[in-house]
């Protein structure tokens, strides 16, 4: 018994009261999770960025009107290339995380992510600000990797869920801060109207520079490598509780977690899969046997966020909102991403409510009905109205999705793995997350600029396609 808590058990009836007393692990997943803020933040920047008149004028082409128009493969490529490097760094640094730990991932993550922001900055053409996206990628897809990681290990398997809600609610709270930064920035003239919102990067490497000398190593991770001491020392800076019969238990859970998991993978373990010098075996092990179900599930859960309209309605929504007409468009994005995060805080109790399965799949089917009506919108020959019913289906969705698939997709996502293959399979979880965000970042523009498909609203219909797409397809798998 710990502050009247018996951790000696796994008691879903215990977790509010626990809550109450791990105010030093909700620090530390605040933490860590401002990596992750970073993928909010930069998913959002190129729609931002592109609706800045002064980054309009420095990378975009002048138009007989007198005005800059950036081109649809401007936009394709700057925000295709983050998705696609986080592809690449995931497949390369998710089996080194399983090989050296967490937190020496941090710091290569901190170094390259200053390096991206800086390219950035100086860019004075599109292909240095389009190698500059890039290089920020690579940091995004390892964060993206870490946090549900060491958040899903550590934290107590009651609070599991509660817990990696931070994850989604750190991607909205980037999202909206980009958009509150450009909004100031558009009152700017000159480059810092497009500087301010790219400087304000460096923020996030800076908050895990200055606690990570701090930060403790993934306990679990020290167990599994037979470093059970050390693993006690962690969770101690961790949980700061004065009585140590506590992290005996947690140590002995955990050892009792990875002897289960070691016989299970002596009784199933394939040959050794090698690529490159780089062990991904366990990558290999998520897609045999039962595991396949596991990690296709967590997958579907993840990438139906895309599939669903996020990057359009998240990614794209100022400069979407400018290109419908919306007059006070960064005005109207504000207020969007007030109310996404406002929803994704409501996902942290009704996770654990409600469940995952409710929150994901009729939820998905109402998000399809609101992309159709936005699509029909799209084809209504006064413009003008349309657009402000646009914008309300837009925040309904919006609203919807952050408390339903946009939060407990990640949740489902993360805790559904094995404790042994949970690195394995969040790393999936990120290509598979990535591969698709590359296809949608690299498709919108071209739908939606005006000298390409400039399809207004009709886009809704082609995010309704594959909404149903992951409505249908995803449900027999949540059902097991």
């Amino acid at each position: 018994m710990t502050d009247g808590i018996d951790y000696a058990v796994i008691n879903p009836d215990q977790k509010w009261r626990m809550l109450c007393k791990q105010w030093r692990f909700v620090l530390w997943a605040l933490w860590i999770s401002s990596g992750v803020t970073m993928q909010g933040f930069d998913i959002v920047a190129g729609g931002q960025l592109a609706a800045l008149p002064a980054f309009q004028k420095q990378f975009g082409l002048l138009q007989p009107t007198g005005g800059y128009l950036i081109p649809a493969h401007y936009l394709a490529a700057w925000n295709s290339i983050a998705p696609a490097c986080e592809v690449a760094s995931t497949f390369v640094f998710a089996p080194l995380l399983e090989k050296y730990g967490r937190r020496p991932g941090i710091v290569v993550a901190i170094m390259i992510s200053i390096a991206g922001v800086i390219l950035q900055q100086l860019a004075t053409n599109w292909r240095v600000h389009l190698a500059g996206r890039g290089v920020n990628g690579i940091a995004i897809g390892m964060m993206f990797t870490i946090s549900p990681l060491w958040i899903g290990e550590t934290c107590r398997p009651e609070l599991r869920g509660f817990f990696l809600c931070f994850f989604n609610t750190s991607i909205v709270f980037g999202q909206f801060a980009i958009v509150v930064v450009s909004k100031g920035s558009s009152h700017i003239d000159g480059k810092w109207q497009w500087w301010l919102p790219i400087v304000a990067m460096y923020i996030f490497p800076l908050i895990l520079a200055v606690g990570w000398s701090f930060f403790p190593e993934s306990p679990y991770w020290l167990v599994r490598n037979g470093r059970s001491v050390e693993a006690k020392k962690a969770l101690r800076r961790v949980y700061g509780f004065k009585d140590d019969t506590f992290y005996d238990v947690e140590v002995r859970r955990m050892e009792e977690e990875v002897r289960m998991a070691t016989n299970i993978q002596g009784t199933a373990e394939g040959p050794r899969q090698i690529l490159m010098g780089i062990d991904i075996s366990a990558e290999f092990e998520c897609l045999r046997g039962t595991n396949r179900k596991r990690t296709l599930t967590a997958i579907f859960a993840a990438s139906g966020q895309q599939m669903i309209g996020a990057t359009f309605v998240i990614g794209y929504a100022t400069y979407f909102l400018e290109l419908i007409g919306v007059k006070d468009y960064f005005d109207a994005s504000v207020v969007l991403y007030i109310v996404m995060l406002l929803s994704s805080v409501a996902a942290f109790p009704l996770t654990e409510i409600l469940g995952r399965r409710t929150l994901i799949v009729w939820p998905q089917f109402a998000l399809c009905f609101m992309l159709l009506v936005i699509g029909i919108m799209g084809c209504v020959p006064d413009q003008t109205k349309a657009s402000w019913v646009i914008v309300v289906f837009i925040y309904l969705w919006a609203i919807i999705f952050q408390f339903s698939i946009g939060a407990t997709g990640f949740v489902l996502a993360s805790e559904i793995a094995t404790m042994r293959l949970r690195g394995a399979t969040q790393g999936l979880i990120t290509i598979s997350n990535a591969v698709w965000g590359l296809i949608m970042q690299f498709t919108i523009p071209y739908m939606i600029n005006p000298d390409a498909g400039n399809l207004g609203g009709k886009v809704g219909f082609i995010f309704f396609a594959t909404g149903i797409v992951a409505a249908i397809g995803g449900e027999p798998h949540l059902k097991g």
